[in-house]
């Protein structure tokens, strides 16, 4: 019969096991294959991709990778704020793109520079956004450390338990 404290390392263990696999999977695995993560945090692009979605984005280094219909994620280098949206024209001259966010009635007011385009959506995964974000609160993070902590001091304390009930 498991007593209690094992129960509970059995708990820690498999919660540790899973947000371990969940930061791998979703964090390091887009990485090593050269794509970048964003949380799509407003409905603009709601037909195609929902709120709360998390994208996962190839960059492209050259102009001419970019075509029109292409969903393409920018960043303001000011604000640092991105955002998702589909190019609907483009102004070589200036290397400017005119986007659209698929749920808006009215394109964007401005061009978008070439130069905040970050690359073009290979996918997306709805809801993943929201659990992006939630893992980036910091009384999630502490929340998160407390685990690990207690995880690795109730192992401990079986591990010496085991080990004294042995040599007694």
């Amino acid at each position: 019969m498991q007593t209690q404290k094992n129960k509970i390392s059995i708990l820690l263990t498999s919660l540790v096991i899973f947000i371990s696999v969940l930061a791998v999977g979703f964090v390091f695995a887009p990485s090593v294959m050269g794509l970048r993560a964003y949380s799509i945090e407003t409905g603009s692009m709601a037909n195609t991709i929902p709120e709360g979605s998390m994208v996962y984005v190839r960059p492209y280094l050259n102009f001419e990778d970019y075509g029109i219909y292409d969903v393409v994620t920018f960043t303001d280098p000011v604000t640092e704020k991105s955002f998702t949206h589909r190019i609907i024209g483009i102004d070589s001259s200036k290397q400017e793109f005119h986007t659209k966010g698929d749920a808006n009635k009215e394109p964007d007011l401005e061009p978008t520079p070439f130069t905040m385009a970050v690359g073009k959506v290979e996918f997306s995964v709805p809801l993943l956004g929201y659990v992006a974000s939630f893992l980036k609160n910091t009384v999630v993070k502490i929340a998160i450390g407390v685990i690990y902590i207690a995880w690795a001091a109730i192992e401990a304390e079986l591990f010496f338990a085991e080990r004294k009930k042995k040599y007694d």
